[in-house]
C-alpha cells in the first residue's frame, strides 16, 4: 500500500493554535470533522470549545471527539501558546464495525462514559509519554506505507484507544452533553449551513424538514446545545462569509451579499453595520488601511472596541438587562459614538431581533416586556443628545384600545414593538372614541392610527374610526391599522382599513412601511 493510500485513511500532525478565545464569536468558528479525532495538548494552555461547553485545557490533556461534533481550540488571553498533536481517522474503517457502532457496549472501548460527544482525560507525564510513543509508531507505519500497514496500524490504534479510555476522567461533571441524537441533529444542521449558507431560501423550517423533525423541536435543541438561536447563527455565519469575500475578492458589496444568502439589501446593510460598526464598504477599506500603518491600525482597534460596545448593548437589550444597558449606552457616549448610531445599531437592533424572535415564537411576552424596559432606560440617556443632534423618529403613530374596551396588554405590546422600530408612539390608552383617534392624528401629525379591540362587541368602533377619518377629510393622509384577538384580515377589508397584523411584531413592521409612504 502506498503512502498516499495510507494517509487517505488516517492522518497525523502537529497543530499550533493561533485563534484567541472570544465567547461571543467562538461557536461560529467551530469546525466539524468528517473523521474521528484524538488530540493531545503537547504545550501551553487554552480553551477547547465543544458545542457550547468551554473546557480549559493544558499540557497532558487528551480529547477524543467523534466525527460531526462542532469543536475548536483557542488561546486564552492570559496565554500565548497552545500546541496539539492530532490524529484523524475513519473509525469504522480502522477499528471495525463493532467498535464504531454507537449502540455497542464496546463503542470506542468505553471512551465515552457519560457522553457520546466527548472523551476527556488529564494525563500525568508518564502516561502522556506512553501515549506519544504509541503515536510515534503509528506515524512510522503511515510514513513507510509498507505491506500490511493497515493491520499494524489498527493494532497500535486499538492499543492507544484502550490506553486512553482507561484514563478518561468521568468525574468531570460539567462535561455532560445532550444525547447522541440531539448533538448529531445539530452537527448535521451546521454541516448543511456551512455548505449551503449562500442559499437565500435556507431557514429553520427547511433545515428541520431535511432532518425530519419539527421546526420548534429543532429550534429548542439548537439553542440548548449551542447557546444560540438558529436565526442568530445563520445571520452571523453569512456575515462572516461576507467579510471573508470582501477581504479576498473585488466583487461589489451587493453581489457579495447575495452570494452569501442575503436577498434583502436594506436588512443586510443594517445587520452588517450592527455586527461590524461600519458599512461593508468601510469594512473593506479598513482591512486595506489596517495594513498601511500604526495610526490606521489604532483606528481599526477603536472601531472594533466601539463595535463590541454596540453589540453588547444589542445583546443586553435582548436579555432585558436594564442596568447594564444604561452603563453601556453611557460608555458608548464617552467613547464619542454618535447618539443616533447608538440608537440605531445598539438599542433598535437589539429590540428588532427580539421582535423577529417573538414573531417566530422563539421568545414570549415576558421576554419582550423586559427587553422593552431595558430599551426605554437606554433611550432616556440618549434623548438629550438626540434632540441636540436633531435626530427625528422614523415615523409617528397614535395607538389606543377602542371605545367600550378596557384591555391594554396587547396594545402595550404593539406600542413597545413600534418604539423598538424607531417610531414615535402617542399612546391614547383604552376606551378611546373614534373622534379622539382622528383629532390626535391631525394635531400631532401622525401618519398611522392603530386601533386595538379584544371584544367582538367593540369591533364595530373600528369602522367608526375609518368613517371619522373620512369625515375629517384626512383619509388619504393617514393609514388606519387594526388588530386584536377577534379581528381578521377579512374584517379589515370589510371596513376599509389599510392594514391588519396577526401579532405585535408584524404590526410594528407594517407601521414602519406605512410611515415610509
Amino acid at each position: 500500500m502506498s503512502v498516499s493510500a495510507a494517509e487517505a485513511k488516517m492522518r497525523s500532525g502537529l497543530f499550533s493554535c493561533a485563534a484567541v478565545y472570544n465567547e461571543k464569536r467562538a461557536f461560529l468558528n467551530l469546525e466539524s470533522n468528517d473523521t474521528f479525532e484524538i488530540a493531545l495538548v503537547t504545550a501551553g494552555a487554552g480553551i477547547h470549545r465543544v458545542l457550547d461547553k468551554d473546557i480549559p485545557c493544558k499540557e497532558g490533556d487528551i480529547f477524543i471527539i467523534p466525527a460531526g461534533v462542532p469543536h475548536g481550540y483557542f488561546i486564552e488571553k492570559s496565554f500565548d501558546l497552545l500546541n496539539l498533536r492530532r490524529l484523524h481517522f475513519n473509525l469504522r474503517d480502522m477499528l471495525g464495525a463493532e467498535i464504531a457502532n454507537k449502540s455497542s457496549n464496546r463503542y470506542c472501548y468505553g471512551a465515552f462514559r457519560e457522553s457520546r460527544a466527548l472523551g476527556y482525560a488529564a494525563l500525568n507525564a508518564n502516561t502522556a509519554e506512553k501515549i506519544q510513543n504509541i503515536w510515534d509508531l503509528i506515524e512510522q507505519e503511515l510514513e513507510r506505507g509498507e505491506e500490511s500497514w493497515r493491520d499494524a496500524v489498527s493494532n497500535m490504534l486499538s492499543y492507544l484507544m484502550i490506553t486512553v479510555a482507561r484514563y478518561i476522567n468521568s468525574s468531570v461533571k460539567n462535561l455532560t452533553f445532550a444525547s447522541y441524537g440531539e448533538w448529531d441533529m445539530v452537527s448535521s444542521a451546521i454541516k448543511i449551513l456551512r455548505e449551503d449558507f449562500g442559499n437565500p431560501e435556507l431557514n429553520q423550517e427547511k433545515i428541520a424538514r431535511r432532518l425530519y423533525v419539527s421546526k420548534s423541536h429543532f429550534g429548542r435543541i439548537f439553542k440548548k446545545l449551542t447557546g444560540e438561536f438558529f436565526s442568530d447563527y445563520l445571520r452571523d455565519l453569512r456575515i462572516k462569509n461576507v467579510c471573508r469575500l470582501l477581504e479576498k475578492s473585488e466583487g461589489n458589496v451587493d453581489e457579495v451579499a447575495k452570494e452569501c444568502g442575503f436577498r434583502n439589501m436594506p436588512a443586510f446593510y443594517r445587520n452588517f453595520s450592527a455586527a461590524r460598526n461600519m458599512t461593508p464598504g468601510e469594512y473593506r477599506k479598513s482591512i486595506i488601511s489596517s495594513k498601511k500603518g500604526t495610526e490606521d491600525y489604532i483606528k481599526l482597534l477603536k472601531r472594533e472596541k466601539i463595535m463590541g460596545i454596540l453589540n453588547d448593548i444589542s445583546e443586553n437589550i435582548q436579555k432585558g438587562k436594564s442596568k447594564i444597558v444604561k452603563e453601556l449606552v453611557q460608555q458608548a457616549l464617552d467613547e464619542g459614538v454618535n447618539a443616533a448610531d447608538i440608537l440605531k445599531e445598539g438599542l433598535l437592533e437589539g429590540m428588532g431581533i427580539i421582535g423577529e424572535k417573538f414573531k417566530n415564537n422563539e421568545v414570549y411576552v415576558p421576554q419582550v416586556l423586559v427587553s422593552a424596559r431595558a430599551m426605554s432606560m437606554g433611550t432616556e440617556i440618549l434623548k438629550p443628545y438626540l434632540v441636540e443632534n436633531g435626530v427625528v423618529a422614523t415615523g409617528k403613530v397614535c395607538i389606543g384600545t377602542v371605545r367600550g374596551d378596557l384591555h391594554d396588554i396587547g396594545k402595550n405590546l404593539v406600542k413597545m414593538m413600534m418604539e423598538g422600530k424607531g417610531l414615535e408612539v402617542v399612546d391614547l390608552g383604552t376606551d378611546v372614541a373614534p373622534e379622539t383617534f382622528v383629532k390626535t392624528a391631525i394635531e400631532q401629525n401622525c401618519q398611522v392610527i392603530c386601533c386595538s379591540a379584544l371584544l367582538t362587541t367593540t369591533m364595530p368602533v373600528m369602522a367608526e374610526v375609518v368613517a371619522a377619518a373620512e369625515a375629517a377629510g384626512v383619509r388619504d393622509k393617514v393609514k388606519i391599522m387594526i388588530g386584536g384577538a377577534p379581528v381578521s384580515q377579512e374584517y379589515c377589508d370589510k371596513i376599509g382599513a389599510d392594514g391588519y397584523s396577526i401579532d405585535a411584531a408584524s404590526a410594528a413592521d407594517a407601521a414602519v412601511e406605512f410611515c415610509k409612504g
